[in-house]
């Protein structure tokens, strides 16, 4: 089984990261099903207790760390992280089809920010970047979500063949000459070089995109685009505004099922990754609530009406699309108490929103 964050531990992860009791905003650790613990930290040099040639004390960089059942530990520094830029937005994910440990992070690079992806198969990295469009292109709140997918072929003697893929799905909100969600694509399965990453503008998918105004939308709600499973069939959802509409998008992200012949040139073939868009809800921006910037999760359910949530003022708070209205729900709220944790209230309200 593919494991992976729950809806509930990206919830936590980054509504709970200013909060006591949790690990810091450059720390990440992930469980991985044969049971080793795998922990990423970044950070200066000097912070880290990290020392070594070439390594000044105030280099920012990326430490990872294994811990296997039977006690054998393994540490090092991720290729290519020792500079003095700034790393952040650490994500973790782990694909055990291929046995690998798949690290996202963001860097600041002078006037524009890079989205890397690291891959650590048999003690050695792979790296890839997520580059952002032309110009002084800044990213923002980058995710990835790992999924699963049958697919059929006819192998190199003519026969039905059966595989299951991996699939690691990225989305950030990035601003450039337009500001707009993005969405990448990465197939673990097949032996991928950065030039084979296709980027999408998610509003060109749905037939929108291109100039943009922010007016009065909260930059909560545009800024933390998100993606979830569908069901166990491997689709995705898509959750995304797009300004130059003032319109929120539930996507629905398939892919092909049938390849045709293996390493053909047919169109069957070529088509394998090429993703599906469809619209499952769309809702205007102009009804939301007071204007929110905190960090937003959002939460779809099996109607496909997305849910808000965020941390602020003491409570966790709440918005919920209501498609028979129309438009958005006042802002509602559970207050964090003593007797109601904060990570209590957050899943409260996952919860209601995941099953309705």
């Amino acid at each position: 089984m593919t494991l992976r964050r729950t809806l509930f531990a990206a919830a936590a992860a980054l509504l709970l990261a200013a909060g006591p009791g949790v690990l810091r905003a450059d720390e990440k650790s992930l469980l991985a099903p044969d049971g080793t613990l795998y922990s990423v930290r970044s950070g200066k040099a000097a912070d880290l207790a990290v020392s070594g040639d070439g390594i000044r004390p105030d280099d920012n960089l990326i430490e990872w760390s294994s811990l296997t059942q039977d006690g054998q530990r393994a540490i090092g520094l991720v290729p290519n992280t020792v500079s003095g830029n700034l790393k952040a937005n650490l994500d973790l994910a782990y694909d055990d089809l291929g046995s690998s440990l798949i690290l996202l992070w963001k860097e600041d690079v002078s006037v524009i920010n890079v989205l890397h992806l690291g891959v650590l198969h048999g003690g050695s990295w792979k790296q890839m970047d997520l580059l952002p469009n032309l110009g002084f292109a800044h990213a923002y709140n980058p995710q990835m979500l790992l999924s699963r997918q049958s697919v059929h072929y006819l192998d190199d003697a003519g026969k039905d063949a059966w595989k299951t893929r991996s699939l690691l799905s990225v989305i950030w909100w990035e601003e450039a000459q337009y500001a707009q969600a993005r969405y990448a694509p990465i197939f673990l399965d097949e032996d991928t070089s950065p030039n084979d990453v296709t980027v999408y503008d998610l509003p060109a998918m749905v037939g929108g995109g291109g100039a943009t105004s922010f007016g009065d939308v909260p930059s909560g709600v545009y800024m933390y685009p998100s993606l979830q499973l569908e069901g166990p069939g491997g689709g995705i959802l898509a959750s995304f505004a797009d300004l130059s509409s003032a319109t929120h998008y539930v996507v629905r992200i398939n892919y092909p099922t049938d390849f045709g012949t293996a390493n053909s040139t047919s169109k069957t073939w070529l088509r394998r990754r090429i993703p599906v868009f469809g619209v499952a809800m769309s809702a205007g921006l102009r009804s939301l609530p007071p204007a929110f910037s905190a960090p937003v999760v959002t939460a779809i359910g099996p109607s496909y009406n997305p849910t808000f949530l965020w941390v602020a003022e003491g409570a966790v708070k709440f918005t919920r699309y209501d498609a028979a209205a129309g438009q958005w729900s006042t802002l509602r709220s559970i207050a964090i108490t003593e007797q109601m944790s904060q990570d209590r209230a957050i899943r409260l309200v996952q919860e209601m929103a995941t099953k309705n």
